[in-house]
């Protein structure tokens, strides 16, 4: 009897293991590099690469096996091109709906005079202003609160009966550009009530400047477009999680529906 190491068929299960592994965790890496909270660059690289290797050995076994493997290196990097390129649209769907967020809070901020005053996003490293981070702060709360990070966990198991591996997405630009436009439509619609209350305000200073020219609405401006800006910004915020909690719970969705066959 051969010692166990000396066996072909062990060396070809290790082997068809391997291939797995590396596979499911390809795909798993595409969706952590985009999915937001969790693959924010605050947090330290060894955490997310501990936490993809982790993810990586739990859902391995619960995942449907390939028709086929690559017998070759040149076919596992066909593969793994795939299961990467899977990954990222999963992620870049939930991270558009952080776009759409910023989108209104830009919006805010540069009607009620915040735009001036830019300070640095720490889940972007990027420069933003007041109303634009706290949005995004809560945004990225709601997305911790709600479960969404697991649920796209869940959805990646799923994409794996939707999309086996060694298949190429499929191509839908009329579908990604529809969905794109929704978000877009519901970033105006989340900014739309202050956007609104400060044409009112723009309008009746045009009003006052016009039958009291004496008026220094220069001064006057910027501090009652704060202030109504704000009073009407914290009314929205109180209604905000109801807002956005339906898109939370359809992100998973839509990332599978982009890539059904």
């Amino acid at each position: 009897m051969p010692p166990p190491l000396d066996n072909p068929a062990i060396w070809a299960l290790t082997q068809y293991n391997a291939y797995l592994w590396v596979l499911v965790l390809t795909r798993m890496s595409g969706l952590m590099i985009t999915l937001p909270a969790l693959g924010q660059e605050r947090i330290p690289r060894v955490v997310r690469i501990a936490m993809v290797g982790l993810m990586t050995i739990i859902i391995t076994p619960v995942v449907p096996l390939p028709e086929k493997m690559p017998l070759d290196v040149w076919g596992l990097a066909g593969f793994m091109a795939c299961e990467f390129f899977v990954g990222l649209i999963l992620g870049t769907i939930v991270s558009w709906l952080i776009e759409m967020v910023a989108l209104a809070g830009q919006l805010l901020d540069m009607q009620m005079g915040f735009a001036f005053a830019q300070i640095m996003d720490p889940s972007t490293s990027q420069s933003s202003a007041f109303s634009g981070i706290l949005l995004i702060q809560c945004t990225l709360i709601f997305i911790l609160v709600s479960g969404l990070h697991h649920r796209m966990i869940v959805a990646l198991v799923d994409s794996y009966s939707i999309l086996p591996m060694g298949y190429a997405p499929p191509i839908r630009p009329m579908e990604l550009i529809s969905l794109f436009g929704l978000l877009l439509a519901k970033g105006f619609q989340l900014a739309m009530p202050v956007l609104l209350c400060l044409m009112f305000v723009n309008a009746l200073e045009g009003v006052a400047a016009k039958f009291m020219p004496q008026l220094q609405l220069i001064q006057l401006a910027f501090p009652i477009k704060i202030a109504v800006g704000l009073f009407v910004f914290g009314f929205m915020l109180q209604e905000f999680g109801l807002w956005l909690r339906p898109l939370l719970e359809r992100m998973p969705e839509w990332g599978l529906k982009m890539l059904m066959r």
